[in-house]
Order: C-alpha cells, then sequence, then structure tokens
C-alpha cells in the first residue's frame, strides 16, 4: 500500500549572506513521514556589473552538509555545481534555473537534494524516515560576490526557502516500506593532473556506491565549473581496489557515449554568453547499478585499497569527483 505524495512549504525567503556558514536546526518537522527531498529555493539579486554565469547560483554555494541526531551525515559538503551535475545526470533534465545573460537582475535557481535514487526500483530503500530522529541540521557554506560574475558583480544578495517533499509510505507498519539504507552523496578534493592522477576512495562496511562522476575542467575554472568549450581530455580511466579491476583504462569517448544516454540532447546545444552548465564537456559518468537492484551496490567494506585514477593528455587541467551510494542505518 502507498500513500499520496505530498510538499511543505518550511521556509521562504531566508537571507543567506556571503561568505558564511549557516546552519539551520529545530526547524524540521519529525513527523514519520519519508522524505523524498528537500528543495532549496534560490533568488539572488545581482547588481549591474559584467555579465554573470547563468550557474551563478549554483556556483555560490560552496558546501551542503545534512546530519542526524544519530551522527550520520548524508550530504558530506557537497557544492551546489556537484549537485547539479549528479541530479542532471540520474534525472536526466538540468535543473531549473534562470539563464541571465544581461549586466544584473535577477536570478533564480532550484536545488533539489535527493534522498531517493531514480534508477532504483523502490525508493524506499533509501527514503529518509524522519520519524528516526529527534533532530536534522542542514549546514550551507556560501560564496562570495566574485562567484556571480567573471570580473566579480557589484553587489549579489540571496535569499532562500526549503521545501520538504514526502509520503507516509515509509510508514507502512508491516516494515515493507522501511527505508534499507541512507542516501550518501560526497565530494573528492580537487585535484592538478600534473600533480596526482588519482582518488583514494573511502573503505567502510557501511559504506557502497552506486556510482560516481569525474568533472575535467581547466586550471582556472572552479570546481566542478567547466570553461566555455569544457575538457574532454581525461583518458585511461580505471577503478580498482584489493580484490580486481572493475574498469580498466576506459577511453574517455566511452563516457561521452554514456552521458548521452543520461542527459538530453538539449545540453549539447552550444549557447553563447559566459560559462553556462548546458555544456557537458568534461563529465565521465559511471553506474554500478544497472538493473534496479539496492544489491548491484558497490561495497567498499574489506577493502585495503580503492582507487579511481586516470591518464591525462595535457597535465595541465584538473579534477573533480562526486560519489553517490548509501550508508548503513545506525
Amino acid at each position: 500500500m502507498y500513500y499520496p505524495y505530498e510538499k511543505r512549504t518550511i521556509l521562504t525567503a531566508e537571507p543567506l549572506a556571503n561568505g558564511i556558514v549557516r546552519v539551520f536546526t529545530n526547524i524540521f518537522p519529525l513527523d514519520r513521514t519519508g522524505w523524498y527531498r528537500l528543495r532549496l529555493i534560490l533568488s539572488g539579486v545581482i547588481g549591474a556589473g559584467v555579465t554573470p554565469y547563468a550557474d551563478g547560483l549554483y556556483r555560490w554555494v560552496k558546501g551542503i552538509t545534512i546530519r542526524t541526531s544519530r551522527g550520520e551525515v548524508l550530504i558530506n559538503q557537497v557544492p551546489g555545481m556537484a549537485l547539479y551535475w549528479k541530479n542532471a545526470l540520474l534525472n536526466h533534465s538540468a535543473p531549473v534555473h534562470d539563464i541571465l545573460l544581461a549586466a544584473g537582475g535577477t536570478i533564480q535557481a532550484i536545488l533539489d537534494i535527493d534522498f531517493t535514487f531514480p534508477f532504483l526500483n523502490r525508493a524506499e530503500d533509501t527514503i529518509f524516515d524522519s520519524g528516526r530522529y529527534s533532530n536534522i541540521e542542514l549546514q550551507i557554506a556560501t560564496g562570495t560576490v566574485a562567484d556571480f560574475a567573471p570580473a566579480g558583480a557589484a553587489t549579489a544578495a540571496v535569499t532562500m526557502g526549503i521545501e520538504i517533499h514526502s509520503t507516509l509510505s515509509a510508514m507502512i507498519q508491516d516494515g515493507t516500506g522501511k527505508p534499507f539504507a541512507l542516501p550518501y552523496v560526497a565530494t573528492y578534493p580537487l585535484i592538478h593532473a600534473d600533480i596526482q592522477r588519482f582518488w583514494d576512495l573511502e573503505s567502510s562496511l557501511d559504506l557502497g556506491l552506486f556510482g560516481f562522476f569525474i568533472y575535467n575542467h581547466d586550471a582556472s575554472a572552479r570546481p566542478f565549473c567547466g570553461a566555455a568549450v569544457g575538457n574532454d581530455h581525461l583518458t585511461d580511466v580505471s577503478f580498482k581496489d584489493t580484490v580486481r579491476i572493475w574498469m580498466n583504462n576506459v577511453d574517455y569517448r566511452s563516457f561521452q557515449e554514456e552521458r548521452r544516454k543520461l542527459l538530453p540532447y538539449n545540453f549539447y546545444t552550444p549557447v553563447v554568453g559566459t560559462e553556462l552548465p548546458t555544456l557537458t564537456a568534461g563529465l565521465y559518468p559511471h553506474l554500478f547499478v544497472r538493473s534496479g537492484s539496492i544489491n548491484e551496490v558497490y561495497a567498499t567494506g574489506k577493502k585495503s585499497f580503492i582507487r579511481l585514477e586516470f591518464a591525462n593528455a595535457t597535465g595541465t587541467d584538473e579534477a573533480d569527483l562526486c560519489v553517490f551510494g548509501m550508508r548503513a542505518l545506525r
């Protein structure tokens, strides 16, 4: 048995200052509903200046963290642009945002923090059971006016609203609707390809990965933000652990084909303007789950070594990594 889907607004037009870490606590209703997502509705008023980035609001969100009263971390310091690309890949559409090409004005954007994964057969596997907790903490680190335009905007004032999208289906009494695990999203530090060409991933008995994506960009760009033409310079990508090699020197063109299957055609339509997020060159996605079963998760436990590595054609690029999966309930 399933119950209706609902949306609740819990915060509107909350001012967010530049260059701070804002913590929201004791504002979320913990009424035993199952959360599909938190939706952040961002609105910025950009003062006159250089033509703003169309994705400036996503750039401005430097890190989002969600913790529970049980010490669980669902979202671990993930910047807005990393969530932008994760949501685009998994939902097969660009998050809603204004394409602002004028010198100043109002810019708005939707930033979803999803707790379910569309490729799983059962949303309840990772749906967030709010009734398990006495408090939920949302932490948002913000940037500065320099994130809104190439040479910096004159001023930038941002407000935020929060919605909860939920259902009672996670609370079915016979247990069939209970979540199996917690959703998890994290990013790894940016690496310079001329210094290092690999990430060593976390190994933990309570952590499984559904997938990851690498974002390749030039050295002058911010994390997860490519130049106007983007980059596809990473070659021979490998994913290996102490047991076996799961991805053996995969060519970059294989990732191009993967992202074409995940993203709609209009993502590839060039747009004249300042660094628009409709350009996907440099995006390297991989999903471990293919048939919809949570049992396909890549289990990181009992492995002393998990490495994602690549070769690089230029040696001057940079690369970012975002992983998403599940962690065991505490």
